[in-house]
């Protein structure tokens, strides 16, 4: 496929965002929207990366725009996509593996340095690929500023094979194996389908055992929806970072008033200060 060219709309703001497109290390083309930095920042260009929840698309339920809106505005570009197999990106869901999340992770974080010339990003990540986002940051440490993760997906094995009734002793029962072999997928829940190289990566790939090796300060937002996860996962997840980090539960929030605590928080994790040791409210 011939790269697709950006489209930018003749009246749209800058924060409103520009189509652009993201082409993975193994070939696909993903939709996206950059926001331009509304203000030239001071220093360095800055920039910012989203990664959606699996089910989702790059707006992550008006999470992301908010975000990258607020920070277009005080001179953060920032580039949001929809994964493989999701929104009107090229790919299957079924061929998505955590290892293919980490390029695609890395594509992105190119384009920004190709675009504007970004030397460090800020990374945010929803569900799934918030453990991959948290693998990368720890593996890639002098290439993220601060790392913000809603409701991240960090134990892998646990959700797609130790809580599903579909596994035996680790193996796969006659009914689901059969569904792999067929379709080459089998379905998880009714926005997400799985693939032979991701059920295989789960029990090997498990983001909780680098999460003390990052380095960027993180922020971990629970209950925004993005993903089922246990409080517990988020809150153990805060503890095994040696950082400086926050949890902040949003557990009964609801609606816009959820999305819009979720929004001002990362933003303000994004562009304070130093944000300090830990907190969690």
């Amino acid at each position: 496929m011939a790269e697709p060219s950006d489209q930018v709309g003749p009246d749209a703001p800058p924060a409103a965002g520009v189509r652009t497109h993201l082409r993975t290390p193994d070939g696909l083309w993903l939709a996206g929207t950059l926001t331009p930095a509304v203000v030239s920042p001071p220093d360095t260009a800055r920039a910012a990366l989203f990664l959606h929840a699996e089910g989702a698309t790059r707006e992550q339920g008006g999470l992301y725009a908010q975000v990258a809106q607020a920070l277009a505005t005080a001179g953060v570009t920032g580039l949001r996509f929809d994964l493989p197999g999701h929104g009107v990106s090229e790919g299957r869901q079924a061929e998505l593996s955590l290892s293919g999340l980490l390029n695609v992770i890395g594509a992105g974080s190119r384009l920004l340095r190709e675009r504007i010339g970004a030397t460090r990003i800020h990374l945010l990540a929803a569900g799934l690929t918030g453990g991959v986002a948290a693998g990368y940051a720890a593996r890639r440490g002098a290439e993220i500023e601060r790392l913000v993760l809603f409701d991240p997906l960090i134990d892998y094995q646990e959700r797609f094979v130790d809580g599903s009734g579909a596994w035996r002793d680790g193996y796969l029962d006659e009914v689901s194996g059969r569904e792999l072999v067929a379709d080459g997928r089998v379905r998880y829940s009714p926005g997400l389908t799985l693939g032979r190289a991701m059920l295989n990566e789960v029990f090997w790939l498990q983001p909780r055992g680098v999460l003390g090796a990052i380095t960027a300060p993180t922020l971990v937002v629970h209950g925004t929806g993005a993903s089922c996860v246990p409080l517990r996962s988020s809150r153990t997840a805060v503890e095994a970072l040696s950082v400086a980090r926050r949890l902040l539960d949003l557990t009964g929030a609801t609606g816009s008033a959820r999305t819009t605590a979720a929004a001002r928080a990362a933003v303000e994790w994004l562009l304070g200060a130093d944000p300090g040791r830990s907190a969690e409210r």
